[in-house]
């Protein structure tokens, strides 16, 4: 039973809760010995899927997305944020490689061809990422990636833009 609760139903993907009830304390205890990079990525337009092609289409992408990213994501936890937003929580890796990742998945979806039955059709994702920064709380952290992936959205989407210290954001 505790397992379902942290599943997404949708997409088998670990929910929100696994998140707030695990996943926080476990990347308290690693500190500084383990770097962590939190990337928030969202389905770019995904507005349109739903109004155009339906919702059930609008489903099938975000499985098609989350099957993508949970392969490409290895060992590293992909999590079912909300809608069309994945949180994917990247230990032990450098922000450069956490970048490279990223620009892989990104890559990765834009070429798959979704067929929701009807037709073929792709999606871009939008991703924001940051250093995860044990001095504050998740919920501040994710004030951090979560404007990175705005900003990412703001200036032209199908990108990837990482947290910058000032609350700024960039395209690496």
């Amino acid at each position: 039973m505790r397992g379902l609760a942290f599943r997404d139903q949708l997409t088998g993907l670990f929910s929100r809760h696994y998140l707030t009830d695990y996943l926080e304390q476990k990347m308290r205890e690693t500190g500084d010995e383990s770097h962590i990079v939190l990337a928030l990525c969202d389905i770019d337009d995904f507005k349109a899927i739903n109004d155009v092609r339906g919702h059930q289409s609008g489903d099938i992408a975000i499985v098609c997305i989350a099957d993508i990213l949970d392969d490409l994501a290895g060992n590293h936890p992909v999590i079912r944020w909300g809608g069309e937003e994945l949180l994917i929580v990247l230990s032990s890796m450098p922000e450069h490689e956490a970048l490279r990742l990223c620009n892989r998945m990104r890559e990765e979806v834009a070429a798959y061809r979704i067929d929701d039955g009807a037709g073929e059709f792709s999606c871009t994702l939008t991703f924001g990422l940051s250093s995860f920064d044990p001095g504050l709380t998740f919920a501040e952290n994710f004030v951090l990636v979560d404007r990175a992936l705005y900003h990412g959205k703001e200036t032209g989407k199908n990108r990837c833009t990482f947290a910058q210290p000032e609350a700024s954001s960039e395209q690496r």
